[in-house]
């Protein structure tokens, strides 16, 4: 994989595990994902998007470009699984709060 930030790498490589545990230990307890014009705020929300995600499409994310931007660190990811479409090219922002992910919205690439 090239070389990301470590919570962004560990994101990745936690949903390509499809291991919700290990995924959330990146986020803050008060972070918004945005995805598909939807808003899931806190672990719970995400845990449940995340869970919902991986049974229904198995996504695996192959990062193909990143720019880190201050505090924003853009990347865009090929995305395979289960779905209409695949795969497709998805823009991930994530905002970092030190150490962890304070807000993701992920677009269409």
């Amino acid at each position: 994989m090239m070389n990301l930030h470590p919570t962004v790498k560990a994101y990745f490589d936690a949903a390509n595990r499809q291991d919700a545990d290990a995924l959330l230990a990146c986020f803050t307890p008060d972070a918004v994902v945005e995805d598909e014009n939807n808003r899931y705020a806190g672990h719970a929300a995400i845990r449940a998007w995340k869970e919902e995600s991986f049974a229904k499409y198995r996504p695996v994310q192959e990062p193909r470009s990143a720019t880190e931007n201050g505090a924003v660190v853009s990347v865009v990811t090929t995305v395979s699984g289960d779905f209409p479409g695949s795969p497709v090219d998805l823009l991930h922002e994530f905002t970092l709060a030190g150490d962890a992910v304070a807000r993701l919205k992920i677009t269409l690439a």
